[in-house]
């Protein structure tokens, strides 16, 4: 099981939902959060904080690969998308409370 942390521009939101939904990834949470970005990393000398938004995904290891293909693809990739990133990481445990069920049958 692992957690998949999408950092992204709040404009490919829509599109990163509904390409994952095409793939049959459909829970996930979406914040709004404002990143820092210096001046040496804008390839246009901007400097400050920014917009951006976080989808949190917890998929079985089978779902991992398509979902990150997935957000890479529908997110976009371009030379000035520096802000832009994924994370993997471990899930040790994960419990669906209404259900009473845990492990990977809870994803």
């Amino acid at each position: 099981m692992k957690l998949v942390m999408a950092v992204i521009r709040p404009g490919r939101v829509e599109a990163v939902r509904q390409a994952l939904a095409a793939v049959h990834v459909t829970r996930l949470s979406i914040a709004a959060a404002q990143g820092f970005h210096s001046a040496a990393e804008e390839p246009r000398g901007a400097e400050g904080i920014v917009q951006e938004a976080v989808l949190e995904i917890a998929v079985n290891d089978d779902f991992l690969s398509r979902t990150v293909d997935t957000i890479a693809t529908a997110a976009g990739r371009a030379p000035d998308d520096r802000g832009d990133s994924i994370y993997v990481l471990p899930i040790v445990d994960a419990v669906q409370i209404y259900r009473e069920v845990s492990g990977p049958e809870a994803m």
